[in-house]
């Protein structure tokens, strides 16, 4: 016969084997597959490619005397990357400034003959008609008043020359300047100090940051794409969902992949040029298909799973499934898996590391359940 000693030790020892259940049973949360009528959906692929990039160029000849940036460094439209010696250009600035004062100077003394010259010949008009100068005279008062006339024309013209001249010469100053054409991260530093640059040779390459396009190949069975493109495409990058917007179809198939591009605008931090990207495109007529949040997929090796809760006995069980992705769309995902149904528990966080078995499942309410299992 048990004493009751020995009951207390038993219960005493299935409750601490409890405690120890419960305190190795994990947190997750949950929310429920469904069906939905739902557009067919098929995947292509492509590359994320920079929006705006440029070997930024030198305009004029010259030496680099100052290198401003170095890679990785981001810029700003219109700052400045590397300077060049403008020393021979300054003293041609010099020159030409000291011709124009020149050439001022002459204007004003033409302008001052010019109108002497004129009050001239209107005196010796108004006494020619008395008859107190002689037409001789007259004439060669006029004849002087139309050369300072030309005088102040020519100097006029002469000024406008050498302002031209400056202009263009203040522009050549300027370009010896080489500056940021938009706003983004210098990938490649070429010029260094003391190097001479001659007119076009590559300095710089520039690439523009948060703003990138997807470039998608699509397959030709996909044409209709060019007479109705959609507005935004959903893009798949790495485990991110992001929106492709402005979208543009290249009329133009190639004819041995026998794909043409579709290209979309794409911002997003973390994300840089030359990564793959993947969409899923509208084929076929809609159907009823099963769908699961897109956090509740795991992927083991390449194949996907979803963890299932299910009850066994009084206890929750997190059990893997086995599923087929059919297609993405926004944060959904439509599957084929002959073990899971709808309203089936699927589990959306805390499964990225989960081993099956037991499970504490709260409803994961940014899915819009609301439900708790007991």
């Amino acid at each position: 016969m048990t004493s009751p000693l020995s009951f207390k030790y038993i219960a005493a020892t299935l409750s601490l084997l409890l405690l120890v259940f419960n305190a190795n049973a994990q947190v997750v949360r949950f929310s429920e597959a469904s069906e939905a009528q739902l557009q067919p959906r098929k995947r292509v692929i492509g590359t994320l490619k920079a929006f705006n990039q440029a070997n930024v160029a030198s305009v004029e000849s010259g030496k680099v005397v100052k290198v401003l940036v170095n890679e990785g460094d981001v810029v700003v439209k219109g700052d400045v990357l590397a300077i060049l010696d403008t020393r021979r250009l300054d003293a041609e600035k010099q020159r030409l400034q000291a011709e124009k004062m020149l050439a001022d100077a002459n204007l004003a003394l033409a302008k001052a003959e010019f109108t002497q010259a004129e009050e001239d010949y209107l005196a010796y008009k108004q006494s020619a008609q008395k008859s107190a100068v002689s037409k001789q005279r007259l004439n060669q008062s006029k004849t002087l008043t139309i050369a300072n006339q030309a005088r102040v024309i020519a100097a006029t013209q002469a000024i406008k020359a050498l302002s031209a001249q400056l202009n263009a010469l203040q522009v050549r100053i300027d370009d010896m300047s080489i500056r940021a054409p938009f706003d983004g991260q210098v990938t490649n530093r070429l010029a260094e100090l003391g190097q001479w640059l001659g007119s076009g040779d590559h300095a710089f390459t520039l690439t523009s940051l948060n703003k990138l396009e997807a470039w998608l190949d699509v397959p030709e069975r996909f044409a209709f794409l060019a007479g109705q493109a959609p507005n935004e495409i959903a893009l798949q990058i790495g485990d991110e969902l992001v929106q492709a917007g402005n979208i543009k179809v290249l009329n133009s198939v190639d004819e041995r992949a026998r794909t043409f591009r579709v290209i979309g605008q794409v911002n997003g931090n973390g994300l840089m040029p030359g990564m793959s990207v993947s969409a899923w495109l509208p084929e076929g007529k809609p159907r009823t298909t099963l769908i699961v949040p897109k956090d509740a997929l795991v992927n083991r090796g390449g194949n996907y799973l979803v963890y299932k809760v299910v009850l066994q006995g009084d206890k929750q069980i997190a059990q893997p499934i086995s599923v087929n992705v059919q297609f993405h769309q926004g944060d959904k995902v439509a599957v084929y898996a002959p073990q899971l149904a709808p309203t089936d528990k699927v589990i959306t966080e805390g499964n990225e590391r989960l081993m099956p078995g037991p499970v504490v499942a709260v409803a994961d309410t940014s899915n819009g359940n609301q439900q708790h299992l007991k």
